[in-house]
């Protein structure tokens, strides 16, 4: 068994001291994302046997109405970019599901909806997401979703979460955190290939002493490598 106080003692470098650390489980937020990766991939395999995946399905949901509206709106509505959306709903118009419209005011301005068979499509989904949805959080019984669904709406309210935003940008610039060198990575390996270079030059250098009857260089200089 390999034990960081057993380094010390083989290679003469410091252990490393591990700090306590809360673990993440101890967050609500993991759980939170946990419960909502869990539900995704379960849900997943029914978008997939229809033909669709979960942002086209979220398009879907979000125009299910008389309203049409434009790829920024949908994109905004579903955290999407403006990009992301419009190949979104090219996808969609190609599968029939979703139909483009000009405006008569504005040519250039394109306006988008569910066709007829959008619109049936998602009321003959929306009962088996209701249906997984009962299903996946059935051991908190009707009261805890009930409630679960409260909190959350009180969680994702417009003004918490812009209070959110404010004490983010408070926490900036009030402390000073970690900056992470993209490039790190790059240069701890040049680094070590660096080293091994030398190592292996100073080796060199040594038999080809040692052959010609020279001094050997210095074996300090191994060490400062």
């Amino acid at each position: 068994m390999d034990f960081e106080g057993d380094r010390e003692e083989v290679t003469g470098r410091p252990a490393v001291i591990w700090e306590p650390v809360e673990p993440a489980r101890a967050r609500c937020n993991y759980w939170v994302k946990s419960a909502d990766r869990r539900f995704a991939k379960g849900f997943a395999r029914v978008l997939t046997e229809c033909g669709i995946i979960a942002s086209e399905w979220a398009a879907l949901r979000e125009l299910y109405g008389p309203q049409w509206r434009s790829p920024v709106e949908l994109g905004k509505a579903i955290g999407m970019s403006k990009g992301g959306a419009s190949k979104l709903v090219s996808r969609l118009v190609k599968k029939g599901l979703v139909d483009k419209r000009k405006s008569e005011s504005d040519r250039r301005f394109r306006s988008v909806g569910l066709t007829r068979q959008g619109r049936e499509f998602v009321v003959r989904l929306v009962p088996h997401e209701k249906a997984m949805d009962r299903e996946f959080f059935g051991p908190l019984g009707n009261t805890g979703r009930f409630r679960l669904t409260g909190w959350m709406k009180r969680v994702l309210d417009s003004g918490h979460l812009e209070r959110m935003n404010q004490w983010a940008s408070a926490q900036l610039q009030e402390h000073e955190f970690i900056h992470v060198d993209p490039d790190a990575g790059a240069k701890a390996a040049a680094q070590s290939q660096a080293r091994a270079d030398a190592m292996w030059d100073f080796f060199l250098r040594t038999g080809e002493a040692i052959a010609y009857g020279r001094e050997p260089p210095p074996t300090s200089e191994l060490f400062r490598l």
